[in-house]
């Protein structure tokens, strides 16, 4: 009778691991008409800024987040999180719409604002004018104006260079 029960088991085994997916499973291998699972849509980038989550930290939350921090990071995210509560609504958006801009889109502008820091302000008052015109305007319509005399005349070279990058760069 024993031998009979290790013949049939013997016999089972033998023919359980001749079955695909039997031992596909066994070695961890994929399984033969197996559907896989169905993955979950990757979500929109987060619209918000990394200082929206401090700000919206309850007192003791933010106080344990920063006690995990050297003094001089702590220093640093205190005055930040101060400016960022400072600041109103327009300026908190802007904030994070430039926070998700593309790496190379707002090096781009952190360029342009330095080198429109080295301008006189009354340049710059004009080139930011011109700038913010520019942007309302229909593409063909931009084209037109930057290639008019009177946009030649008002601008030298360098000014009419980074005009053009910065309305391109507002675009996308």
């Amino acid at each position: 009778m024993r031998t009979g029960a290790f013949i049939l088991g013997a016999m089972w085994v033998a023919l359980m691991a001749a079955t695909p997916e039997v031992s596909a499973q066994g070695r961890g291998g994929v399984m033969p008409n197996r559907v896989p699972p169905v993955k979950p849509e990757r979500a929109a980038p987060r619209q918000e800024h990394p200082l929206d989550r401090w700000a919206a930290m309850p007192p003791k939350q933010r106080e344990a987040a920063l006690a995990k921090r050297s003094p001089e990071k702590v220093a640093e995210l205190r005055q930040r999180i101060a400016k960022w509560e400072a600041m109103t609504p327009e300026q908190k958006q802007r904030a994070r719409d430039f926070f998700n801009k593309p790496a190379g889109q707002k090096l781009l502008i952190k360029e342009h604002a330095e080198w429109m820091q080295t301008l006189p302000p009354e340049r710059r008052q004009m080139i930011r004018k011109e700038i913010n015109s520019l942007q309302s305007l229909s593409p063909e319509a931009r084209q037109a104006e930057m290639d008019s005399p009177s946009f030649n005349r008002r601008f030298d070279g360098t000014e009419r260079e980074r005009i053009t990058k910065m309305v391109s760069t507002m675009e996308e």
